[in-house]
């Protein structure tokens, strides 16, 4: 029989890796999410706080920093120090 972990058995492996590897599990997470269509709903508190960036955004989009770019400022940051 095959043994599957849980989630406390990931965490802890997961803590063993460093941080760019941990860095790109929560990206890869975070773009199964994204792309998932289990969100579908949205809160009026959540829907308030989006609707308020992207006002935000429209207003001064140049400040905006573009989500590849943000990445690799991450990645950069971490990989020196790993």
């Amino acid at each position: 029989m095959k043994h599957i972990m849980g989630k406390n058995e990931i965490v802890h492996e997961i803590r063993k890796l460093n941080v760019i590897e941990r860095l790109n599990i929560v990206t890869d997470i975070w773009d199964e999410i994204k792309e998932s269509q289990e969100l579908v709903t949205v809160s009026e508190d959540d829907r308030r706080v989006l609707m308020n960036r992207l006002a935000n955004y429209r207003a001064n989009p140049e400040a905006a920093t573009d989500w590849s770019e943000l990445r690799q400022e991450i990645h950069d940051r971490y990989a020196e120090k790993s």
